[in-house]
């Protein structure tokens, strides 16, 4: 254990790592505990459950490092413009689409990315990277075999990132759009992360829009209470 004293964010980290690491040490004994018996059906069994609870857990521990203790810091002092107003969206967008891209490949899928020369945006930039590297690698993975991938970003009049699937042979035509998408976990916890920022995240089987503020003072009257 460790003294967090009285930095906020300390404690944070203090208060969320604590139970994390205990599940991952106490699922690990488990699991070594199980990996040593004779071999059985519910034995293995046992051992996936064990390793889909650290699977959990780590990921856990990821946004909590990634995301949440950057939104506590940006909440505890907006103004500071070096972490909460100075990301470049342009940059974090061609990281994002040059690794889908990557990913892209293996389904025959193309990327296509318009963008101004600079965006910047009051968001700190671990969070910024985290929310469109984990929306743009969705649509990449989501879109079937062939299709294209059409992103602009925009920043009038407020900064947006809207990205859409076009079908192999379907270049001006969109798909259809369901009225109420039911959202991977992933991606609600996205949406809950941007909202926090000041932004929002809207999507559906097909396309998103993420929206974020360009100003310190839209971040810091969003997460007022």
């Amino acid at each position: 254990m460790f003294s967090t004293g009285d930095d906020p964010a300390a404690r944070l980290r203090h208060e969320l790592h604590t139970p994390l690491t205990s599940i991952l040490a106490y699922t690990r004994l488990l699991r070594d505990d199980l990996a040593g018996t004779p071999a059985a059906d519910a034995l293995r069994e046992g051992v996936a459950c064990l390793d889909a609870i650290d699977r959990n857990a780590l990921r856990l521990q990821r946004y909590v490092d990634g995301v949440i203790l950057p939104l506590a810091t940006v909440a505890e002092d907006p103004t500071d413009a070096h972490r909460a107003g100075a990301t470049d969206l342009v940059a974090v967008l061609r990281d994002a689409v040059d690794l889908a891209r990557r990913v892209a490949v293996a389904g025959a899928v193309s990327i296509h990315a318009d963008a101004p020369a600079t965006v910047h945006v009051a968001v700190d930039d671990l969070v910024c990277r985290h929310l469109v590297g984990q929306l743009v690698l969705w649509l990449a993975t989501t879109a079937p075999s062939r299709a294209h991938i059409e992103i602009a970003l925009r920043a009038n009049p407020v900064p947006a990132i809207d990205a859409k699937i076009v079908a192999h042979g379907e270049l001006t035509a969109p798909q259809p759009r369901p009225s109420d998408p039911q959202k991977p976990a992933d991606l609600r916890v996205a949406s809950a992360v941007a909202s926090l920022c000041g932004g929002e995240v809207r999507l559906d089987e097909t396309s998103f829009r993420l929206t974020l503020p360009a100003s310190v003072l839209a971040t810091a009257s969003h997460l007022s209470p």
